[in-house]
């Protein structure tokens, strides 16, 4: 109704009012292949798990036979991650093996420390157009991590390391989990 035209009398006196309300709808929500919903990103805050997954792909970042990998949701492996805090720098701990997300020197994301430091501090940074940009301290810099397929005898695996700010596969979304500690 605009704000020019007369209210109705008899809505003015009355009780009940009738209020047009859309109905309860998920078709902005975002939906997979299956046509399932897929959860709204959750910012990280400290003392909280998460699935840290792949904006663009969907998978996940998974702790599986020692290597840091990305796997589809409720793979075998480890893709729980508990986010800490040392000295104002975020981290990432697996909450079943309490060794942190860390990258080495060729700038590949593992997990095989027992400490939060330098090299375990990850920074996300939430992006205007949603979802996070996941920034570690190298070489004086932010840098971001993003998924990279990497050639092995086993055949290709997607991994996580330092990436230039160009690549398109530098955004993460974090789904909140109940804790399992």
């Amino acid at each position: 109704m605009a704000h020019d035209q007369p209210v109705d009398p008899s809505i003015v006196g009355s009780e009940t009012w009738d209020i047009c309300t859309p109905s309860a709808s998920s078709e902005n929500t975002p939906k997979n292949a299956l046509g399932t919903e897929i959860p709204q990103s959750s910012i990280p805050w400290p003392g909280r798990t998460f699935i840290i997954r792949s904006h663009k792909s969907g998978k996940v970042i998974t702790f599986l036979n020692g290597e840091v990998v990305m796997d589809k949701p409720g793979g075998l492996g480890t893709f729980r991650w508990r986010c800490v805090e040392e000295k104002g720098w975020t981290g990432f701990k697996d909450p079943a093996s309490a060794q942190y997300l860390g990258f080495h020197e060729h700038g590949l994301l593992f997990c095989k420390t027992l400490h939060h430091r330098n090299n375990e501090y990850i920074c996300p940074r939430m992006l205007p157009q949603g979802g996070f940009v996941l920034l570690v301290h190298q070489d004086k810099h932010l840098r971001p991590l993003g998924v990279f397929a990497n050639e092995s005898e086993n055949g290709n695996k997607q991994k996580i390391k330092i990436m230039d700010w160009s690549s398109e596969e530098i955004v993460w979304d974090f789904v909140e989990v109940q804790s399992q500690e």
